[in-house]
């Protein structure tokens, strides 16, 4: 399970010798001299979760999650798909101004498992920081593309089940029950601020008002516990989990 905030100390050589008085060090830890050596204690390094959203923009919801992070002060990376960027440009505006991050989800949120290179190059099309295949599907070849044009895998360590789970409660519920099973000190949450079944069709993107409210509580949640939301960037990736297929 995710480990919970405790000391990791240092050991080094005191300057005040035995007794000298201990000092806070970046208000994070103290040094306390131990028989003529400095014990460096620091509060553990972990307890990080960032934020990311699937399958938008989908106004108004995607609006709505903008919303509750900037009443947060979170950041969060939005996994983009391509025709509603092109349908919701907006939107993807909004998300850019805010000082979040888009990442590339596919053109149309295919399998891209077995593409060809002229199917990867029009579904990824060689741009993005980072690239979450849809469902987490993705194989050899799209390792290979992303390699080549320097894009960046981003998978995740724990989801909210969004996509299924139909209130606010059952989100919360199941992604604690994720996280508390986690082992490391850190994890990438997925939510989602669209619906990839409605990809292409006129419906405007999937009803995310559970994940809206999910999110608020999320962040309310595990800041009284003591993490901190931090941008991808601060995240070892690809991480897990990985399907191929």
């Amino acid at each position: 399970m995710l480990r919970r905030a405790g000391p990791i100390c240092f050991w080094g050589e005191g300057r005040g010798g035995v007794g000298a008085e201990a000092n806070w060090i970046e208000a994070r830890g103290k040094i306390i001299v131990i028989c003529g050596i400095a014990k460096v204690c620091c509060l553990h390094a972990m307890k990080k979760l960032s934020l990311t959203f699937d399958d938008g923009p989908s106004p108004p919801c995607t609006e709505a999650i903008l919303a509750v992070l900037s009443y947060h002060s979170v950041p969060a990376t939005f996994f983009m798909i391509g025709e509603r960027m092109l349908a919701h440009e907006a939107t993807v505006k909004r998300v850019e101004q805010a000082g979040h991050v888009i990442g590339n989800h596919t053109r149309t949120h295919r399998n891209l498992c077995g593409a060809t290179f002229e199917d990867l190059d029009r579904e990824i099309n060689r741009w993005g920081q980072y690239f979450r295949p849809p469902g987490g599907h993705y194989d050899e070849g799209v390792l290979k593309y992303l390699r080549d044009h320097d894009i960046q895998l981003a998978m995740w360590d724990a989801e909210g089940l969004d996509w299924k789970l139909k209130t606010a409660d059952e989100i919360v519920a199941y992604l604690d029950a994720q996280i508390s099973s986690l082992e490391g000190d850190s994890a990438i949450v997925l939510l989602h601020d669209g619906d990839s079944e409605d990809v292409g069709s006129e419906h405007i993107g999937g009803n995310r008002w559970a994940t809206v409210e999910a999110t608020d509580r999320i962040i309310t949640r595990y800041r009284a516990q003591g993490f901190e939301f931090v941008p991808l960037r601060e995240m070892t990736l690809p991480r897990g989990p990985k399907v191929w297929r």
